[in-house]
């Protein structure tokens, strides 16, 4: 759907609108709908904006004073970020199929996906286009009363890094050029002018993530998304077993798992495993020491997890074993305690970012078919009186603490993938709350400090918006990246530090005396 069809009777409605709002000092919602019904009727509109697209035609000082007034729902963004999940065509695996994988091109549908879930249907309404799914998401925010500014795009579905690289350099570019036009303007150019336009445009890429598998995720695939502005790569990993994985057709081995992870920390990426419980040839002893071994051996530790129980979905090699009584997978209860476990256990500078595939209960033959799997393991958690501890639940929006009682800055030192990681935070002591954090690499080998991660949560802030509740542009972020250059320069005598930035914060890092070197922000310190 696209909510512009007005923009250009937005423009005379723009300022009459905005001239009447301070004349008539319009202080609730009730006045505004008012007011906007008489403006249409005065400049002959037929068709009464949407709150979202009055919202984001506002100059910055006029969006930030008339915000409330427009929010269509007391939902907030409280990650900092709208987050844009985007999915290629179809296209096969080069490895052939996982026994366990739906989708591919003989059902026209992205690897590993039925074609039936949210993110795949807005995919296949807008013939995986690129920039018609961006701008619908980016319209869909708008309808709900947002104003999209600061956007997570996410590639989902297959294997990023096989895809052929005339249509990923075509696709990603109309990614950004997506959100450049968003409000209307037309921007010319090949993906580095769409990249650099972007660094200022009002809709920006603040992060930006892909899928991919341990085996194809070469120094050369990940310059190519280094190119690209990605800064986050989630990697298939299902298991720490070899026999595992080779029993389930995934065309990897661990030492892939090991190797890839490596890598793409060394290059300052964001790296997130993806685990599956309950596969065939596995079971519950070893789901568990996969668990334990994500988290405590160094050869792993990512920054982030999914959980996804193991699904019989029709069309599938699994389904046909299944069908022979040759894959009987252990009990849902048991799937509970294994997860309950992990989110207890979870290190605090982990993300455990989901638990379940969203995945149509019809398209199911075996396994979890209840959509509340997260429901069920917080009830299992207070029935045992404890929390989780990963930063998810930590998050100080998700927590809902309008005011925090104290706040300290923590540090984190551990050992992963052959190098130092000093984990960054601040946090409210008295609710353990998180409202910040900084993630600091210095791998063995290099003579650079990474930033690979920077993050302030609480409610998404219009850029260079203000805010006397929310917790983002109070500082945070400026005061962990001088601790972070601190501990770079006088701990361990390095005198660079890198920044793996998206796009739409290159500005930010530019402000605080960092410029373009290579794919990074970087300063010399």
């Amino acid at each position: 759907m696209d909510y512009y069809k007005n923009r250009e009777k937005l423009k005379d409605f723009m300022p009459l609108f905005i001239e009447r709002m301070n004349n008539e000092n319009i202080e609730n919602k009730k006045e505004m709908l008012i007011l906007k019904r008489k403006v249409c009727r005065d400049i002959g509109m037929q068709d009464i904006p949407k709150d979202g697209e009055i919202l984001n035609s506002f100059k910055l000082e006029d969006r930030e004073k008339y915000s409330k007034l427009f929010l269509s729902k007391p939902i907030r963004i409280l990650s900092g970020v709208n987050v844009v999940a985007l999915m290629t065509k179809p296209y096969d695996c080069p490895h052939g199929t996982c026994i366990f994988c739906p989708g591919g091109t003989k059902f026209n549908t992205p690897q590993s996906y039925t074609g039936f879930e949210p993110a795949a249907r807005r995919a296949l309404i807008n013939n995986y286009d690129p920039y018609k799914q961006v701008n619908a998401r980016l319209s869909h925010y708008l309808f709900m009363g947002y104003s999209p500014q600061k956007i997570e795009v996410i590639i989902i579905g297959g294997t990023f890094t096989t895809l052929p690289k005339d249509y990923v350099l075509k696709y990603i570019t109309e990614i950004y050029r997506a959100m450049n036009e968003f409000n209307g303007e037309k921007v010319e150019g090949a993906l580095e002018q769409q990249q650099k336009f972007n660094e200022t445009a009002s809709v920006r890429c603040v992060a930006f993530a892909a899928e991919t598998k341990p085996e194809r995720c070469s120094n050369e695939d990940i310059e190519r998304m280094l190119n690209f502005g990605i800064t986050r790569v989630e990697m298939g990993v299902q298991s720490v077993y070899d026999e595992v994985l080779l029993r389930n057709n995934r065309g990897h081995t661990i030492h892939d798992v090991i190797d890839s992870t490596r890598r793409l920390k060394n290059y300052g990426y964001k790296v997130d495993h993806h685990i599956m419980l309950n596969l065939p040839f596995s079971d519950f002893d070893k789901d568990k020491e996969t668990i334990n071994q994500i988290y405590t051996n160094e050869d792993f530790k990512p920054d982030a997890i999914k959980l996804y129980p193991t699904l019989v979905i029709r069309g599938t090699g699994l389904y046909e074993m299944s069908k022979k009584g040759k894959y009987n997978p252990y009990p849902k209860e048991d799937v509970i305690k294994l997860i309950t476990e992990a989110e207890i256990n979870a290190p605090r500078w982990l993300r455990i970012m989901r638990i379940e595939r969203d995945i149509p209960s019809t398209f199911i033959d075996k396994g979890i078919k209840t959509t509340n799997l997260r429901q069920e393991v917080e009830e299992s958690l207070v029935q045992k009186g404890k929390r989780s501890n990963d930063i998810r639940s930590r998050e100080i929006g998700h927590t809902r603490i309008s005011k925090p009682i104290k706040i300290e800055l923590k540090r984190e030192n551990y050992r992963a993938s052959r190098g130092d990681e000093i984990f960054l935070s601040f946090e409210d002591v008295n609710n353990d709350a998180l409202i910040a954090f900084l993630r600091l690499r210095i791998a063995d080998d290099s003579n650079a400090a990474f930033v690979r991660e920077l993050h302030v949560y609480g409610e998404e802030l219009n850029i260079n918006g203000k805010s006397d509740t929310a917790f983002q542009h109070k500082g945070f972020g400026k005061t962990l990246l001088a601790e972070a250059e601190r501990i770079s320069r006088y701990e361990y005598s390095i005198n660079r530090i890198n920044v793996i930035s998206g796009v739409g914060v290159r500005e930010y890092y530019r402000s605080l005396g960092y410029s373009r070197y290579k794919w990074y922000m970087s300063k010399e310190i």
